[in-house]
């Protein structure tokens, strides 16, 4: 109902009055025509019964003797008070030649009913301008039309078919208001479902219990507890749904404790009413104790449907619980398989759990795949470290018709930016600007990121000098990407200019800009920035950050300045840090702190193979070959082995890899016969820079 409608002051708080007396009503001056049938047929008078006024009319009552339906819901109030099961006749409809009807509309109704045209939200519009040429349509149209708004969810618009049915002096049949509450419930129209529920009162309704149930609803979606609980006390059978409904109104407001109470007094739970408290749970991220009350579901021999098992895989996808999700993964039907929902969130969990094999399998099963399941495929490689696979499948993709979206073409632009290709990265690039897409903070910060880690830093400036809005990602894309590729002095510009622009900087602004300070060896530019972001921004410092500070005094020498920076550190150290301390001892030959930082190393990673071989260099390098043969004999008894290093290069935009002394490329004794020519022509030539300069 829209808030134009003519309301008396006061209406809107009868949410807060006394469900079931109508004496605490407001004085109303005139009627109220937006729902019901004409208002003088619709006063009650103080303390009479709204049941006995209701069946005066012949309209359907709640009797409170009855067993309410268990599994019913508010969809289904809908045909409970279906006034007619009849569509209207042709001759209260206008006529499809009539000339006031557009040409289109009037050779669609030729051929397509009322009721056909609302089985879907393509043709709404077409039955909407129907309807609203009827000047006053009746209550059998009335309720078909709305029913047929409510069962495609068009919540908003059929708030407007309220609004307009009362500009016209219509009357909104009393067994709609379950479905206009319905509406305002999930519009969040606060207003009309409150002038909604004063209308019930004033009909005297409130006895229905699919009113009430509505009204639970209503409240609870709307944030509004204390009423929603004070309907569902006047209740006089407390029935599952509406409990589900106030479930889901604390889970809402955060109130986990106040859910879970009711949910261990109800005397008997449907699936619907353990899928409440799970997603409870969930919404309030204590996901391991909604995996442990799935378990308890499961111990009951409660049958879990789609909905449980698809919040179920949400939470082992964000827990990376991939033992709870496969046993969940047990409970699927064949039938709910169909539904794409729940194949992609079954893909989905196999993504995050790392299970990226499993993932495609569910893939390739699915009868028919949406863009959202390609995407979840595309970027599950590219998350997995597979971006080969990733670009292939979005090949083919294309080949499918399938029309990219944006997070499509993101998963894309990350797989091709961890290949760093120069030659692959302007063709995606190029494929994505001529899509006309909106180039987004989340689609153009991608977009830069790729650009810049392919070597295109130009083209990615450009990108993010397009953009109209730009994000923090978008700052940070940029500023790391500009650290990336040695323009310093650039990045420190443009994180002046964000500032000055009044962006906040977060932690991983400080990570690249901390980066550029390290690339360019500007040491006191990356300590002031250091104290600038804990002082000046509040920004608490991480490992990361820590780590570019001990990586810039390892790299300018100062090493035991770094290692009290490591000892003063607000955050654990972790390997990363002491890797790089121990790597900058090789380099500056100073083997008392290699020990030290060796130490540390080995009591987070002791068997980590590098961390000893390093030390064995630092010792031989320093001619202590008793302490290398020590290190090495410990390697030994530890059965650790020296994982081999490989580069890669690419070559007409195929990315080839190789290990020391490799023979398993298909083309190595080709590549060892032009190695070893340049080896030999090299030998013959005297040295000459230009020559070297040129190799």
């Amino acid at each position: 109902m829209a808030a134009a409608a003519s309301v008396p002051d006061g209406v809107s708080s009868c949410g807060s009055t006394n469900m079931r007396r109508a004496d605490h009503l407001p004085q109303l001056p005139i009627p109220l025509p937006c729902i019901g049938e004409p208002a003088a047929a619709s006063r009650v008078s103080p303390g009479s019964s709204p049941a006995r006024s209701e069946a005066s009319r012949g309209a359907p009552c709640y009797n409170a003797d009855a067993e309410p339906v268990p599994e019913a819901s508010n969809t289904a109030a809908a045909d409970h008070y279906r006034c007619s099961s009849k569509l209207p006749t042709a001759s209260r409809l206008p006529s499809p030649t009539e000339p006031h009807l557009p040409a289109d509309l009037a050779r669609l109704l030729k051929t397509r009913p009322l009721h056909a045209l609302l089985s879907n939200a393509s043709t709404y519009r077409a039955a909407r301008h129907l309807f609203d040429v009827v000047p006053r349509p009746t209550a059998a149209l009335c309720c078909a039309f709305l029913s047929g708004l409510s069962k495609l969810s068009l919540h908003q618009e059929f708030i407007e078919v309220v609004s307009s049915l009362h500009r016209r002096g219509g009357a909104i049949p009393s067994g709609c208001i379950p479905l206009v509450l319905k509406s305002c419930a999930q519009s969040a129209a606060s207003c009309q479902g409150s002038q909604t529920h004063c209308h019930a009162l004033v009909r005297g309704m409130l006895g229905d219990v699919f009113v009430q149930t509505a009204l639970v609803d209503f409240y609870a979606k709307n944030g509004d507890m204390d009423s929603a609980l004070m309907a569902f006390k006047e209740m006089p059978v407390k029935d599952p749904i509406p409990m589900n409904c106030l479930i889901t109104g604390y889970s809402k407001s955060g109130d986990v404790e106040e859910a879970r109470r009711l949910f261990d007094s109800m005397p008997r739970r449907t699936s619907a009413s353990w899928n409440s408290m799970i997603a409870c749970y969930a919404h309030g991220g204590e996901f391991r104790e909604a995996l442990t009350l799935f378990d308890q579901m499961l111990r009951e021999g409660a049958s879990p449907n789609a909905i449980t098992i698809t919040t179920v895989f949400s939470i082992c996808a964000k827990t990376g619980d991939l033992d709870t999700g496969r046993r969940a993964r047990a409970w699927i039907r064949e039938e709910d398989l169909q539904n794409v929902i729940v194949h992609t969130a079954l893909m989905e969990m196999y993504v995050k759990c790392r299970a990226i094999d499993e993932a495609r399998h569910e893939f390739d099963r699915m009868p028919r795949r949406d863009v959202v399941a390609w995407s979840t495929m595309i970027a599950g490689y590219s998350q997995n470290g597979r971006p080969h696979e990733s670009l292939e499948l979005f090949e083919r993709m294309k080949a499918t018709n399938c029309k990219p979206n944006e997070v499509t073409l993101v998963g894309v632009l990350s797989a091709c930016a961890q290949l760093g290709s120069d030659e692959l990265g302007e063709q995606i690039g190029n494929y994505i600007e001529s899509q006309t897409l909106p180039l987004t903070s989340y689609l153009g910060s991608a977009l830069i990121d790729m650009y810049t880690k392919c070597g295109h830093v130009a083209r990615a400036r450009s990108v993010f000098n397009r953009m109209e809005q730009k994000v923090v990602v978008t700052w940070n894309s940029m500023i790391r990407g500009l650290a990336l590729n040695g323009f310093a002095e650039d990045a420190i510009a443009l994180y002046r200019k964000m500032v000055g622009d009044g962006i906040q900087p977060n932690e991983v602004t400080f990570v690249a800009l901390l980066t550029a300070c390290t690339h360019a060896g500007l040491v006191d530019k990356g300590i002031a920035f250091f104290e600038e972001m804990k002082k000046k921004q509040h920004v608490s410092p991480q490992v990361e950050h820590c780590a570019c500070i001990v990586d810039l005094l390892c790299k300018s020498g100062r090493l035991w300045e770094a290692y009290k920076f490591i000892c003063d550190m607000e955050v654990e150290p972790n390997a990363v840090i002491w890797s790089t301390l121990l790597s900058a001892c090789r380099a500056h030959a100073d083997v008392e702190l290699a020990k030290l930082a060796a130490g540390k190393l080995v009591a987070l990673e002791p068997n980590n193979s590098s961390i000893y071989v390093l030390l064995s260099n630092i010792y031989a390098d320093a001619g202590l070959w008793g302490d290398v043969r020590e290190i090495r004999d410990l390697m030994r008894s530890k059965n650790l082995q020296k994982l081999s290093a490989y580069s890669w290069i690419e070559l007409d935009g195929e990315v080839h890899r190789f290990l020391v002394q490799d023979t398993y490329h298909p083309r190595s004794a080709e590549i060892y016969n032009v190695v070893d020519g340049l080896g030999l022509q090299l030998e013959r030539t005297s040295p000459d820079h230009e020559l070297i300069s040129e190799v």
